[in-house]
């Protein structure tokens, strides 16, 4: 990796133990994304949206494959520092404010 995109994937999977052995959400997956670069993750409820931002966001780990932040292989990073990572380098918009309400929105927001 030579760490001209700010995030790649090759041959990215994580999938899921079930009944039935195992139930694959993301398979094969392989993209980049550069800097100053716009996307959007769209499809139907399942699909692996979630699961790939979890991903992306050192939430969740992957099965199989490489992932690369700025061409740094973060795929087995320890939990540690993948924390570091997140808490650097990493910004996240939830869907849910998860706002606690024994705080002021100044309180929350810090």
């Amino acid at each position: 990796m030579d760490g001209k995109y700010l995030v790649e994937c090759n041959n990215l999977w994580k999938w899921y133990p079930s009944p039935d052995g195992r139930l694959d959400v993301l398979k094969e997956l392989d993209f980049t994304v550069s800097a100053g670069d716009f996307y959007a993750i769209v499809g139907a409820s399942g699909v692996g949206k979630s699961t790939l931002l979890h991903i992306f966001g050192l939430i969740d780990t992957l099965s199989r494959g490489k992932l690369y932040f700025d061409g740094k292989d973060v795929s087995q990073l320890t939990s540690t520092a993948s924390a570091h990572l997140r808490s650097n380098s990493i910004g996240f918009v939830f869907q849910f404010h998860h706002l606690l309400p024994e705080f002021t929105a100044f309180e929350n927001l810090l």
